[in-house]
């Protein structure tokens, strides 16, 4: 009887470390109000997380939405009409995140992250 009682009790002591240790899930965000520091950085993130140039960003970005869609500039004729069909290049989706790290900025094409050390976030209220 008492090497059952032991056995349970290490059975649930271990279960409850188990659960205790698992990482919690990111949870989407948003932020309350940017600054240029923090647009600058996003921007660096960007960069990181991709490559090329730095991309031009709203001053509300991510006060509404956890997610940030970027597309490729488009060609232009002469007469400044856009010339369709004349780029196949995706749109890049990058999506802000609060983790137990911090917030960071989630790029799912290549499942990394950058974590954003001026940019405070929040979780985002559907």
């Amino acid at each position: 009887m008492h090497c059952r009682l032991v056995t349970l009790l290490l059975g649930v002591t271990l279960l409850v470390g188990c659960a205790h240790t698992q990482p919690t899930k990111p949870i989407p965000a948003v932020i309350k109000h940017t600054t240029p520091t923090m647009k600058a950085e996003l921007q660096q993130a960007i960069v990181s997380l991709k490559g090329g140039v730095a991309p031009l960003l709203s001053d509300t970005i991510f006060m509404n939405n956890n997610e940030l869609l970027l597309e490729h500039g488009r060609s232009t004729d002469d007469a400044g009409n856009p010339i369709l069909g004349a780029h196949s290049l995706t749109v890049q989706r990058f999506v802000l995140q609060l983790r137990e790290t911090g917030c960071v900025l989630f790029y799912p094409k290549t499942a990394q992250f950058v974590l954003l050390k001026s940019v405070s976030c929040q979780p985002m209220v559907e």
